[in-house]
């Protein structure tokens, strides 16, 4: 259809082949090829290259519109391409949403704007969850056993510490021993949670139970309870490094066993990823680096 439009426009086979740099046989093959397929004459030819007949002077107008709309569905689906559209959505732990999101959010701004992400924050166990149902298409979650977790990669390691008001008489310490969470009441994620569970397990292997008089399904819940209370949670300090650096609160080592917490990400095996999550988790992978780099 193309040739048909050029050729009409150049009146000759020898200038459009030398214009769009085609050997002039193959447009005539071409041109002779849609003549069959239509059952008429487009061209006739004279001494000094080609003329409309009077069908092709009556198809070219349509002609011309078809190629038209067929370079413009090539150039969107090319700007589709370079600049990618579709929603994606993440489920993602609070330790992680605490700078991660905000990032993701800025550079896909910045260098994606046509992708929109929906963020969901909960406890591990519950992200994992919309991870299986498929509600998110990208899951951050942690894990505190050691070993690798199937269809997941790592992006962050960190050690967990005993987290406290500055003024709470633990505050003193310079580490804490698994040993001494006997003694000391603790405001917990709301089970099922998988730090919980490693605690649990710790605390019974030492032949104690731990005391958690309060649990909530968020850190800034957790936070409150803290301030105003003798209560300390368990976290990794960055959860918390905002309060830590404004002096509310301190951050206590855990040993003997030290325990470490592992980020983890995993995208939905429910379907093919878009390339819009395959952007997002690019991204998530390259400040997860940055991150790390940086610590």
């Amino acid at each position: 259809m193309k040739t048909f439009v050029d050729v009409a426009a150049n009146g000759s086979y020898a200038r459009t082949a030398a214009i769009v740099d085609v050997a002039q046989s193959a447009l005539s093959r071409q041109m002779s090829a849609l003549e069959r397929g239509i059952g008429g004459r487009l061209f006739h030819r004279n001494g000094r290259g080609v003329v409309l007949t009077e069908l092709g002077e009556r198809m070219l107008p349509r002609a011309r519109a078809l190629v038209a709309d067929a370079l413009a569905w090539e150039n969107a689906a090319r700007g589709e391409r370079a600049q990618p559209h579709g929603e994606v959505t993440l489920g993602v732990v609070p330790v992680a949403s605490r700078g991660l999101i905000a990032s993701i959010a800025g550079e896909l701004r910045r260098l994606y704007p046509g992708i929109r992400l929906r963020a969901f924050e909960a406890y591990s166990g519950q992200v994992e969850e919309w991870l299986a149902s498929g509600r998110v298409e990208i899951a951050i979650y942690n894990r505190y056993r050691r070993g690798k977790v199937a269809n997941a990669e790592p992006l962050a390691r960190a050690e967990v510490h005993l987290i406290a008001r500055r003024n709470h008489p633990m505050a003193r310490r310079r580490e804490v021993a698994v040993r001494l969470l006997a003694e000391i009441p603790l405001a917990m994620p709301a089970r099922p949670n998988s730090l919980t569970s490693v605690l649990t397990g710790l605390a019974a292997s030492q032949r104690f139970e731990l005391d958690i008089p309060f649990e909530a399904g968020s850190m800034p819940l957790i936070k409150d309870v803290m301030l105003g209370s003798d209560l300390v949670t368990i976290s990794p300090a960055q959860a918390f490094a905002r309060e830590i650096a404004a002096g509310e609160l301190i951050a206590i080592p855990i040993v003997r066993p030290k325990i470490v917490q592992t980020t983890w990400m995993s995208l939905s095996s429910r379907h093919p990823p878009s390339n819009a999550t395959q952007i997002v988790a690019r991204l998530i992978r390259q400040l997860a680096a940055r991150q790390r780099a940086a610590q």
